[in-house]
């Protein structure tokens, strides 16, 4: 059980891109606690970890959409999630996009991009 104000689990969403995600390489920190597993959303069949991931404080992910997975979204759709090993404060948690692209290779909007407490 969390208290208010506390987590296990995020999950990355972005809320609506009528292009779609191409590609994103993005990183969630967490100050407060250790990852204990990051998991693919809607860029699955070519998503990777690149740094960090379990039993580190941070992950940086991307992904790669090959085949179409993700040409348009319409409503809030997770691009991945991660689990901590135990409940931390929602303002310990940053997300930082380094890239985000549609698939017309245009920026997706800052403000289509949020974590949510899933746990």
């Amino acid at each position: 059980m969390t208290s208010e104000g506390e987590t296990r689990a995020v999950s990355v969403v972005v809320d609506a891109s009528p292009e779609g995600v191409q590609k994103y390489t993005a990183r969630v920190a967490c100050d407060d606690g250790e990852i204990e597993s990051v998991d693919p959303g809607a860029l699955e069949r070519f998503f990777e970890i690149v740094e960090g991931g379990e039993g580190s404080r941070f992950v940086r992910t991307r992904a790669v959409d090959m085949t179409g997975e993700a040409r348009h979204i319409e409503e809030p759709t997770p691009l991945f999630s991660v689990r901590f090993t135990e409940p931390v404060d929602l303002t310990a948690i940053s997300l930082h996009f380094e890239t985000i692209l549609d698939h017309d290779s245009e920026d997706v909007p800052t403000e289509s991009l949020r974590f949510n407490a899933i746990e």
